[in-house]
């Protein structure tokens, strides 16, 4: 059981789903860096936020991560696929969040928003 789980990880790094993750980590760093410059230019920074902020990255760290295995017990190649979904739709979430950021801070990010509109469309 050891061995085939670790063979799928090795599967798995084939399918470039961690490039996906290490992505997914970088965005989650500058949702978070950009989320504390607009309570910095808004005058609304405040540590609880910022921590119950870390802590949601990092919960949602770990239950990305949760579902390698999770991936791993599901047939054929159903848990890859679920994995390829679930890391692309949050990492969609990250990217908005961090236009939304850049936003509040005045930013103008409609370039952003066609280059996702012509994403969406094309999927």
């Amino acid at each position: 059981m050891y061995q085939q789980f670790w063979q799928f990880l090795v599967f798995l790094q084939g399918t470039g789903i961690f490039n996906v993750v290490a992505v997914l980590a970088v965005a989650m760093i500058f949702d978070f860096f950009s989320g504390m410059l607009v309570a910095t230019w808004t005058k609304t920074i405040s540590s609880r936020i910022g921590i119950n902020g870390i802590i949601r990255k990092l919960a949602s760290m770990f239950l990305l991560l949760f579902f390698i295995p999770v991936a791993f017990i599901l047939p054929a190649s159903t848990g890859v696929a679920m994995l390829w979904v679930f890391y692309l739709g949050y990492l969609w979430l990250e990217i908005e969040s961090i236009l939304e950021n850049y936003r509040k801070l005045g930013i103008d990010t409609t370039i952003f928003k066609k280059f996702l509109a012509e994403l969406k469309k094309r999927k």
